[in-house]
């Protein structure tokens, strides 16, 4: 309609750019905008301090909160499926928007060697694999990882508020629904059971 709408600066990985262009190189560009916004309210910071994470820090790939990223912004596209991660892992827009590295890192080849460096973790090629993100789910249900996403849901709403510079709202609603976790085969125990998050209240 002939606006100019200027490049917004990503506090997150200042070497991104956002343009409005006819090749479409990624349908997820959406995820870029969801992680500055979590950044800017530093509700990554807060579950990153009290999160459980059970994992040998030497022996990961993934860092617990690149695992947070993925889980939430693939669920604000519309993945709900744990195998949607393998699907879009090599999505340039999601390895950025997901990735604690700067710059173009997140889309470079992991060394061809796939020994770790003495002391680091690997580095990683893409979104987590199908089974990295089910363990997530598996560490998030820990009692005390339940209690702190409860907390969490007023948390982000309280910061929510914060970053709309000051802006209050007379009510404010949290509609949380349960989290379905397919399992998939004939094995025992492997009905359905939905995880229940319902016993937030604000």
């Amino acid at each position: 309609m002939g606006e100019t709408i200027g490049q917004p600066r990503l506090q997150f990985n200042g070497s991104l750019r956002i343009e409005a262009r006819e090749e479409r190189l990624s349908s997820h560009t959406g995820a870029v905008v969801m992680r500055e916004y979590l950044e800017r309210t530093g509700i990554l910071d807060w579950l990153e301090e009290r999160i459980e994470d059970p994992r040998r820090q030497d022996a990961i790939t993934h860092p617990m909160r690149e695992l947070l990223v993925t889980s939430i912004l693939l669920r604000a596209q519309g993945c709900e499926d744990q195998d949607d991660a393998d699907r879009l892992r090599n999505d340039p827009a999601l390895r950025l928007a997901v990735s604690t590295r700067k710059g173009d890192a997140p889309l470079q080849p992991a060394p061809d060697d796939p020994a770790k460096p003495s002391g680091k973790a690997r580095v990683p090629e893409g979104l987590a694999s199908q089974p990295t993100m089910s363990r997530l789910v598996f560490h998030l249900g820990s009692d005390e990882n339940r209690e702190t996403l409860r907390h969490a849901l007023v948390e982000q709403a309280i910061r929510r508020n914060q970053v709309t510079r000051g802006h209050r709202y007379r009510h404010l609603t949290i509609d949380v629904d349960d989290l379905p976790v397919y399992v998939e085969g004939e094995q025992p125990g492997s009905a359905f059971h939905p995880i229940a998050l319902r016993e937030v209240g604000v």
